[in-house]
């Protein structure tokens, strides 16, 4: 497998890596744009999110059939999570289908907990031995039951402009969290409303 890094614009503003992965989906310049396009974009993403490291990624060798597979159900279970983060957001439940679908990928993560010191603080870590295409879906549906099972499902959110996609997980001290980015929306819609608002005064 290719291991020529993508230049894709991801952008890590969700606060979560399952939400951070839904987002990989986006609008540029007016279009919805999928920035999953080869199997390198996605190994690419997982090591941005920090869900893999260098050297894990210098170790991957996926053959052909196994790359275009993992493209194939990578974007399928994008597709599931986006619709979870739609229901999460509207106040409806997670439906069981979802729940079940996170499982089967769990299923196939093969391995063991261990206990780890680094700068004299413990972590808790889950030493993976599956490997190939499994491991790397088992690692996207550990980050989305990490978000139902550790997240305050009220504070996940889509951003306030309706041509924005993107989802987040508030963590701002008052929760009044609007926008994927200020820079990106935010700054965008407050600019258009001061213009309308501007309109209006001098006709």
């Amino acid at each position: 497998m290719d291991q020529a890094r993508s230049n894709k614009p991801f952008l890590l503003v969700g606060n979560h890596p399952c939400l951070d992965f839904i987002n990989t989906e986006m609008i540029i310049e007016g279009l919805r744009t999928d920035l999953l396009e080869e199997p390198a974009d996605l190994i690419d993403w997982l090591l941005r999110a920090q869900l893999i490291g260098t050297d894990e990624r210098k170790g991957l060798r996926l053959e052909r059939a196994e790359t275009e597979n993992l493209l194939d159900e990578t974007k399928t279970f994008r597709t599931v999570l986006r619709e979870m983060a739609e229901r999460i957001v509207t106040n409806k439940p997670v439906p069981r289908s979802t729940v079940e679908t996170i499982n089967r990928l769990l299923r196939q993560r093969h391995g063991y907990p261990q206990l780890l010191r680094t700068n004299g603080r413990f972590e808790h870590l889950f030493h993976s031995s599956t490997q190939g295409p499994a491991r790397l879906l088992a690692l996207l549906a550990d980050s989305a039951s990490d978000l139902l099972c550790t997240a305050d499902l009220s504070l996940v959110k889509k951003c306030r402009n309706n041509a924005c996609v993107l989802y987040f997980y508030d963590t701002t001290k008052n929760h009044a969290r609007q926008w994927c980015s200020m820079q990106l929306c935010g700054n965008r819609i407050k600019v258009a409303a001061h213009y309308r608002r501007k309109r209006l005064k001098n006709p």
